[in-house]
């Protein structure tokens, strides 16, 4: 690849690249999850893997939970100092014209793109599998604390998805044709927009 040609970049939530990361019993796959992995390389994007937010506030020995108990005034003040550190790399791939896109963890109440787990009377440890909670249409905290980031630099949303891991029953099937069909658009917008893809 030439120095100076665009690059396609996938910004990854954390525990897609490494299962590890996630709570107990919340890993679905050994190490990474190959096929979001694998759809991504065979397209030609580089690997970016974003910081897991979770982690690194409440550690390994967590407990699962929902949006409303990470959306505190102490959690978000510490995504958004993990978006500000992360936020001048994104903005550098955007202004060199590289194609970023953004794959987070559908159903988490921090990476979630398009749903986010909900249960506002949740609040200390919950008793799996008594407890339920519902899958909700919304962001994640440390998705919106980053996007918020970038729009307050002037940078565009990014093109973004989810992979349906914290949705309850995974269903890989669908999440790949998911995946595969918003891969897809990004090439088609990316080919619409031609060599004026760079934030001015």
């Amino acid at each position: 690849m030439e120095q100076d040609a665009p690059r396609r970049v996938a910004l990854i939530a954390n525990c897609l690249l490494n299962q590890n990361a996630k709570v107990c019993d919340g890993a679905r796959y050994r190490g990474l999850v190959s096929p979001v992995v694998e759809a991504l390389l065979s397209r030609g994007y580089q690997l970016q893997q974003l910081p897991c937010p979770e982690l690194a506030f409440a550690g390994v020995r967590r407990w699962w939970a929902v949006y409303e108990q990470y959306d505190t005034p102490a959690y978000r003040a510490h995504c958004r100092r993990l978006a500000q550190a992360i936020a001048p790399l994104i903005e550098q791939y955007l202004r060199r014209g590289d194609e970023v896109i953004l794959i987070g963890l559908d159903g988490s109440p921090s990476t979630g793109v398009r749903f986010t787990s909900s249960k506002p009377e949740w609040g200390g440890r919950p008793n799996r599998p008594e407890d339920d909670w519902e899958i909700v249409p919304r962001r994640g905290v440390w998705i919106e604390e980053l996007e918020a980031e970038l729009a307050r630099r002037g940078l565009p949303p990014l093109p973004a998805t989810g992979w349906a891991l914290d949705m309850g029953r995974l269903d890989e099937a669908g999440s790949r044709r998911d995946l595969e069909q918003f891969l897809d658009s990004c090439e088609i917008a990316a080919g619409s927009r031609g060599d004026n893809s760079a934030v001015p």
